[in-house]
Formats: structure tokens, sequence, C-alpha cells
């Protein structure tokens, strides 16, 4: 059982490095500029989005399209 013990501690000690990597990694994501200009980039683009989708217009639009599809069916 020695071996099995010693082999568990070396699996512990090398999961323990390599979560202290990972969490290197995502820190120095977190505190890249580039990222965050990425980041504030697709919030805008996604906010843009959704104002043209929920837009009276786009409202519109959808309930002709519908009244379409519906009259069609209908044939």
């Amino acid at each position: 059982m020695p071996g099995n013990a010693e082999k568990a501690a070396a699996m512990l000690k090398n999961s323990g490095a390599k979560a202290k990597a990972a969490g290197s990694k995502l820190r120095d994501l977190a505190t890249d500029p580039e990222v965050h200009a990425k980041a504030k980039k697709a919030a805008d683009e996604g906010k843009r989005i959704y104002e043209a989708v929920t837009s009276p217009k786009a409202m519109e639009f959808y309930r002709q399209a519908a009244e379409l599809i519906k009259k069609t069916r209908k044939k």
C-alpha cells in the first residue's frame, strides 16, 4: 500500500500545480486590456442587436410576417 499512498500524494501535488497554473492564466486574461476591449465590443454589439430586434419597427415587421404566414396556411 505504500506505493498507492505515494501515487496519491504525487497526484494531489501535480493537480495543485495545474490549478495554480490555470488560476494564473485566468488572472492574466482578466487583467489584459485587449480582452477587456473585446468584451466591451461584444457587449455593445449585443446591445445594438437587442435594440434592433425589440424596436417598434421590428415588432410591426414580425406582425406582418405572422399575418402573411397565417394567410398562406389558410389557402
